[in-house]
């Protein structure tokens, strides 16, 4: 009876100090002593600050625009637990696309991130409105640097600082149509390349006996500009159009006038399309035999060759060359979140971004590591895209000049180079007017 009477006493008690306690009542017990506050209400964690990054490439099609929009989604999509939002800005394909940028970064109303050509990249660092990545790097050991070609890598440092990542590399290869090489009992460059007879010597031979003016075919095809033009022949003769530090014209020495002769010994021989001929459309009309290009040339042949065709390595001259064009992601060093601009720029240039893109056929994964390399191999036609991958090992980088003004040095080249072709000029006074006429466009 007193047991059931004192647990009644001790539970009215307990509901009292339970309902003083809700109220907000404090009580003071013996000694002055305060009440022990009670517990804090749990409460969710605090949402990730929100950030928005935007960035930018310049689209060829809607077809690559949209692989674009797709990776703009996938970085949304990976990103959206850690705040960040993502944005695509694509930039017309002309040729105002980098002085569009340039313009914005000096108001200041720039992308966080944006696509250029290797070759630019200097022009845009030396303004100094290009983030430095490699504390962002060196903080981050989810990054392996090494999942990068380590030449195209090399171009992004400069004292010892890394500008950038690579968006898509691309070597240059030999395009034939293996149909007109079966007709004529010719081996293909594939086939001269196995047997290690794949050179300037029987390129020619191959390209005359290909060529009938009768049909209007040629044996051979390129571009003229500096990759498939002058740089690669100044190239393969072990040449190059600059010095080796880069600070001036190489394209007087010995080995870069006999790259020229030969080039023009092609065009005298009437080996290729005559004049403005749209080169690329022959070829893939069935016109031309052999043609030199990227892998942007890919997706055109794939979609309007009515041929069998493939690719092979550049023919090799006294040396083994072709050019590795490239293009890399800058950071704008005003980006208002260098953290989070930088997890966006992990997703653009992640092996499944870099495959996206490789899948269009227009570029080589920038990345050696297993999952991006693999993607590519299996994006054919062509069934050889080994050739890309074997020539980044040997290639010359379409490079930055850091103390100098590409663009006004390839310009005065190539209107020498336009003259030397049409016959105006010697390759000898190629040479060495490029170097007079170019001795400008240098910082002394």
């Amino acid at each position: 009876m007193y047991w059931k009477r004192s647990l009644t006493i001790f539970s009215l008690l307990m509901i009292i100090a339970t309902m003083l306690a809700a109220c907000g009542a404090s009580t003071t017990p013996q000694g002055g002593a305060a009440a022990p506050a009670a517990p804090a209400a749990t409460t969710a964690p605090a949402a990730p600050a929100a950030a928005t990054v935007r960035w930018r490439t310049r689209p060829g099609d809607a077809a690559e625009q949209k692989v674009y929009e797709e990776l703009n989604t996938l970085a949304n999509d990976q990103l959206k637990d850690k705040g960040i939002s993502v944005t695509y800005d694509p930039a017309p394909n002309n040729g105002d696309y980098f002085t569009k940028i340039q313009t914005e970064l000096a108001a200041g109303n720039a992308p966080d991130i944006f696509w250029i050509g290797g070759a630019n990249l200097a022009d845009f660092v030396n303004t100094g409105q290009i983030l430095d990545l490699k504390p962002l790097m060196d903080k981050d050991s989810s990054f392996k640097i090494g999942d990068f070609y380590d030449n195209v890598i090399g171009e992004l440092t400069r004292d010892g600082k890394i500008y950038g990542l690579p968006r898509d590399i691309s070597t240059m290869v030999v395009y034939y149509n293996e149909d007109m090489f079966k007709a004529a009992g010719l081996q293909t460059p594939k086939e001269l390349a196995a047997a290690g007879n794949w050179n300037l010597d029987t390129l020619l031979d191959t390209a005359k006996k290909l060529t009938d003016p009768a049909k209007q075919q040629y044996g051979l095809g390129f571009g003229n500009w500096w990759g498939p033009g002058w740089g690669y022949f100044v190239n393969v003769e072990g040449g190059s159009p600059l010095t080796p530090d880069r600070k001036g014209c190489g394209l007087n020495t010995p080995e870069a006038i006999a790259g020229a002769a030969y080039a023009q010994n092609l065009y005298n021989e009437k080996l290729l399309p005559a004049g403005d001929a749209d080169g690329e459309a022959l070829f893939s009309a069935g016109n031309v035999g052999m043609y030199f290009n990227g892998r942007w040339f890919a997706p055109g042949v794939r979609t309007n060759a009515k041929f069998n065709w493939d690719v092979a390595p550049m023919p090799k001259g006294k040396v083994e060359s072709t050019w590795l064009f490239w293009g890399p992601y800058l950071v704008n060093a005003k980006t208002a979140n260098p953290d989070a601009t930088w997890e966006v720029l992990k997703v653009l240039t992640s092996a499944e971004a870099t495959g996206k893109v490789a899948a269009l056929g227009t570029n080589v994964p920038p990345r050696k590591d297993a999952a991006a390399v693999n993607a590519f191999l299996g994006a054919t036609p062509p069934a050889n895209n080994q050739a890309y991958l074997d020539g980044i090992s040997y290639a010359a980088l379409e490079a930055p000049v850091w103390d100098g003004n590409w663009g006004d040095f390839s310009g005065k080249v190539q209107s020498l180079w336009d003259q030397m072709i049409a016959g105006q000029i010697t390759p000898e006074e190629f040479g060495n007017q490029a170097c007079e006429q170019t001795a400008d466009t240098f910082t002394k």
